[in-house]
């Protein structure tokens, strides 16, 4: 993005991002002062449920010192209330007749003691007195600020989104166009741009400039070539000199520049898929029958399994179809099936049901990625398509920053069927934004290295020791710990341990928080260095070795920390793996295209997505956290190990083939 779309993009969003920081603090201001109001009220209530219990047993002819069965009242008060510490029963003497105390609720610091007195025939014969820890109202007010630290977070990266979408409208483009074109000719760069494709005053400005620039061109190439016949060749060296000094004739390597509205509508689809991370595996339980044979934690990876093994299974075979449907028109049918799978999902009521909808959410999935990234390919050249692919990315890591901590929010405050409800609202916004950015592309000829990898291919790559220790080794353990332990595991165990869904979004937006700060590191630092099997290898080490903070730290900060490692590990792994398998395919396999290549990398890549959460649960079910845990990191550290032999072994092979 050039100087002149930060500078517009950076003073709109700094407007934005001033209103939402104020209508926050007025939000959180508000909601500090009505929380301990709100408390003492919510304890008041159950102090007078018990105390007109009482007084309906004295009204009675009942002697309040008499009243039996008060305590199991009292546990059922505690058990409906579990933020206050105990519940008792005092006597107009000072007596306490029943008492309740909540162990996970000590009293800690300042607690607050509501009384609420128990009256028979206008007179006062006990009290009920509520106990509010001052921990309480402390984890309440801190939560607060961390859901709308979160919030905040989340419209600010939503409102960008908006923005970018907004420029990339004729209007925007054309006058975000005409800008890139007047800074580039005042710093002295008179390469060609790549053409806005808009109308208007700006649009028609833009053209003119690139007409006056080509001509240039064309007078340069003109005065060279007769300078050349004549043999004047210090004119031509000038001439030369000048060329090389403006970059004369030369095309800028940019991406086209309506591309930049395909990101909304990725953002809007991946956004709403990534709301439902925290809470799947425990709304999957609240459906769980017994299934013969099956551990409860393997039925409860089922939806994930499916998903995963479906976008694994059709991605590699989806580009040829979404090429001739138009890869506009196939984005918005997956985003389609995703809008009835999630509406589904909200209404389902058994596993079954739920696992038919989450699997037509999985091809609505699988149908986006692939059209989004046919268009990119078939828009850009190989020496911008690494950029143009950079809108996938993006956007699916935005999505995954701000999407688990802001489900995990709706699912605590609205629940996890209406959040599959705002999912599905997503996903119809995507299908609007989509026809706007993608409108009725032309039929294009069936690209070269389109088609799904071929079983020969497939064999041929998983024979050459390099490529299938990089694949199987270290490329397919790297999505199975992610799946096993970020889509799986944390939210699960979290979620039985009594975390709410807020504080389990919290956990999981750490990965996609290292991985957007440390991949764009890692790329430009691995490619200069040259060394990427050290990259690869101590990601995976990395990988392996998160497993150990949840058995080491209490919850949540052992989740945490394991999170947070894993995205590091993956940060450092991701971008030289796939370097490696271009480079490792062109050496070993010249006759096997890039493309087939790189096809047979992502689908035994994404086969660790769905392995991951069934060996997860496997473990689990049958041996408990710990070994789920150590088995996973297990499987890391063997393919790191097994990759780490594979290199020792080329390394002395090609030493042997020197030496003779």
């Amino acid at each position: 993005m050039r100087r002149l779309d930060l500078a517009l993009l950076g003073v709109l969003s700094l407007l934005m991002v001033a209103a939402l920081v104020f209508v926050s603090w007025r939000a959180l201001d508000s909601a500090e002062r009505l929380l301990l109001p709100e408390l003492n009220r919510k304890a008041e209530v159950v102090g007078r449920s018990v105390g007109d219990l009482l007084s309906e047993a004295v009204d009675y002819g009942i002697p309040i010192a008499s009243v039996v069965g008060a305590r199991p009242v009292l546990e059922d008060s505690l058990a409906d209330n579990p933020e206050f510490s105990t519940v008792s029963i005092l006597l107009a003497d000072g007596s306490v007749l029943a008492s309740v105390s909540n162990p996970e609720q000590p009293l800690g610091s300042a607690p607050i003691v509501i009384a609420v007195p128990v009256e028979a025939e206008e007179e006062r014969v006990a009290q009920v007195m509520v106990q509010i820890p001052g921990a309480v109202v402390e984890r309440t007010i801190r939560n607060i600020w961390l859901d709308v630290a979160v919030v905040l977070l989340a419209s600010i990266l939503v409102t960008f989104e908006m923005l970018v979408l907004v420029f990339s409208a004729d209007a925007g483009r054309a006058l975000r166009g005409l800008g890139q074109r007047l800074v580039a000719i005042s710093r002295g760069d008179l390469r060609r741009h790549a053409s806005v494709e808009a109308g208007g005053l700006f649009g028609k400005a833009a053209e003119d400039l690139d007409q006056r620039i080509a001509g240039l061109a064309e007078r340069q190439a003109a005065l060279k070539a007769r300078a050349q016949q004549l043999k004047q060749h210090a004119l031509s060296a000038r001439l030369g000199d000048l060329e090389a000094r403006f970059r004369i004739g030369q095309v800028r390597d940019e991406p086209p520049p309506k591309l930049a509205a395909l990101r909304a509508p990725l953002f809007l689809f991946f956004f709403a898929e990534e709301l439902t991370r925290p809470f799947l595996p425990a709304f999957t339980a609240s459906l769980v029958s017994p299934i013969e044979g099956l551990s409860r934690e393997l039925v409860i990876s089922l939806p994930i399994v499916l998903f995963m093994a479906i976008v694994a299974i059709l991605q590699p075979v989806l580009n040829g179809p979404t090429e001739r449907l138009g890869r506009g028109r196939a984005l918005r049918i997956g985003a389609v099936l995703a809008v009835i799978g999630f509406t589904g999902a909200a209404f389902g009521t058994d596993l079954l049901q739920f696992l038919l909808f989450r699997a037509m959410t999985a091809i609505g999935y699988a149908l986006v990625f692939v059209s989004a990234q046919g268009a990119i390919i078939d828009v850009t050249e190989r020496q911008n398509r690494a950029r143009g692919l950079a809108t996938l990315v993006g956007a699916i890591f935005v999505a995954a920053l701000c999407g688990p901590p802001v489900g995990g929010i709706l699912a605590d405050r609205l629940g996890e069927r209406e959040t599959f409800m705002v999912s599905a609202v997503l996903a119809l916004l995507a299908i609007v934004a989509a026809r706007f950015a993608m409108p009725n592309e032309p039929k294009r000829d069936r690209l070269a290295g389109s088609s799904p990898p071929s079983l020969s291919a497939f064999f041929a790559i998983l024979r050459t020791p390099a490529l299938a220790a990089l694949l199987v080794g270290c490329a397919l353990p790297a999505k199975l710990i992610l799946a096993a332990l970020v889509f799986f595991l944390v939210p699960l165990t979290m979620a039985d341990e009594g975390f709410d869904q807020a504080a389990i979004g919290r956990v999981l937006t750490l990965y996609a928080l290292a991985m957007i700060v440390l991949v764009p590191l890692v790329s430009r630092i691995s490619d200069r260095l040259g060394r990427q099997p050290n990259f690869v290898l101590l990601g995976a080490f990395l990988s392996a070795t998160s497993v150990a903070h949840p058995l080491i730290w209490e919850a949540p900060w052992g989740e945490a920390a394991m999170v947070f490692q894993l995205g590091i590990a993956q940060a450092l792994s991701i971008t030289p793996q796939s370097a490696l398998v271009g480079e490792l395919g062109r050496r070993y396999l010249p006759h096997i295209s890039e493309g087939m290549v790189y096809g047979v990398f992502r689908l035994v890549e994404r086969s660790g997505n769905a392995i991951g959460p069934a060996l997860a649960a496997f473990f689990l079910g049958a041996y408990g956290l710990q070994v789920a845990l150590i088995a996973v990191g297990l499987v890391s550290a063997l393919g790191a190990l097994a990759y780490l032999a594979a290199l020792g072994l080329s390394r002395s092979t090609r030493e042997r083939r020197d030496d003779q």
